[in-house]
């Protein structure tokens, strides 16, 4: 049995059922990845040897960061798991958690994001139906103003918009469980109007790969904007609006407008320190070191 097999046949109705369907999508990328690694069609029976997902792991991390690494090795071991349990491979492969080193947040300043949404709003050509400046300069401003998620966005139907207020369904979202109801400045709405009368089924209909709408942000949007980046993308988008909250609001503010369940998520990952306000400065609470002796 092949491992697309296994996954459309078991894993996904039995582990993954009501979840979004962006998460099916990066596991099947994984599954992709595993087979490029293979160079051939990737098999149930793969995934049991242990040795076979260590090198593919160590493959993943010489190109990608370990954070990539570690979630395809996380979705690779699930399935392993279902399948161990089924008695479908004879045991439990060993592969062990990548070590995953810290990372700050870093967010945009607002320059940077006003630069971002003028390019966005002057991308020339179309996307669809619509033109692209409407298309990009409506999807960065949601983002902005509600930091959902992608997937999200692009499973939003014109049923969901009751200006002012966005709904978006638990089914939709990240989990798949929990809605949320953001109310929208009145410009983004006046957007997404616009878009709704064009786009009947989808708000952001996007006629091609999914995939293919980071390659298009990050060419046709951030590098005119200056804004080119590995790690900048719609996350970047996110992590510059919870953090600007932040700075607004203060930390709790920000915690309840990122959504998260757990608070340590959004203090990590999410709040850029240069926007979180402080009391004071370590140095400024140091003895300073260049002064001189002013004694005698």
């Amino acid at each position: 049995m092949t491992l697309n097999q296994f996954f459309t046949d078991f894993y996904r109705p039995l582990r993954l059922r009501g979840r979004s369907q962006n998460t099916s999508r990066l596991y099947g990328c994984t599954i992709r990845c595993f087979g490029k690694f293979l160079g051939r069609e990737p098999q149930l029976a793969d995934i049991a040897d242990e040795m076979t997902l260590a090198r593919f792991v160590d493959w993943r991390q010489a190109t990608r960061s370990p954070y990539s690494a570690e979630k395809e090795r996380s979705q690779l071991m699930a399935m392993a798991r279902l399948a161990n349990e089924r008695r479908m491979i004879p045991s439990l492969p060993a592969c062990q958690p990548c070590v995953l080193p810290d990372r700050t947040a870093s967010a945009w300043t607002e320059d940077e994001l006003r630069r971002l949404f003028a390019a966005a709003a002057s991308t020339p050509g179309a996307v669809g139906r619509v033109s692209a400046g409407e298309f990009w300069a409506a999807l960065v401003m949601t983002c902005f103003e509600t930091t959902e998620r992608i997937g999200a966005m692009l499973d939003l139907e014109p049923r969901h918009l009751r200006r002012p207020f966005l709904e978006v369904p638990g089914e939709i979202r990240k989990g798949g469980r929990r809605a949320r109801v953001y109310e929208l400045s009145d410009d983004l709405c006046d957007r997404l109007e616009r878009l709704a009368r064009v786009n009947r089924d989808r708000i952001f209909a996007w006629p091609h790969p999914r995939t293919y709408l980071w390659d298009r942000l990050k060419d046709d949007v951030m590098k005119r904007a200056g804004l080119a980046g590995k790690r900048l993308a719609f996350q970047q988008v996110r992590r510059s609006a919870i953090s600007h909250m932040a700075k607004a609001a203060g930390d709790a503010a920000a915690i309840q407008f990122a959504g998260h369940v757990q608070p340590a998520t959004t203090r990590k990952w999410y709040l850029d320190p240069r926007f979180v306000p402080r009391p004071q400065r370590p140095a400024d609470l140091l003895p300073k070191l260049d002064q001189k002796d002013k004694r005698g």
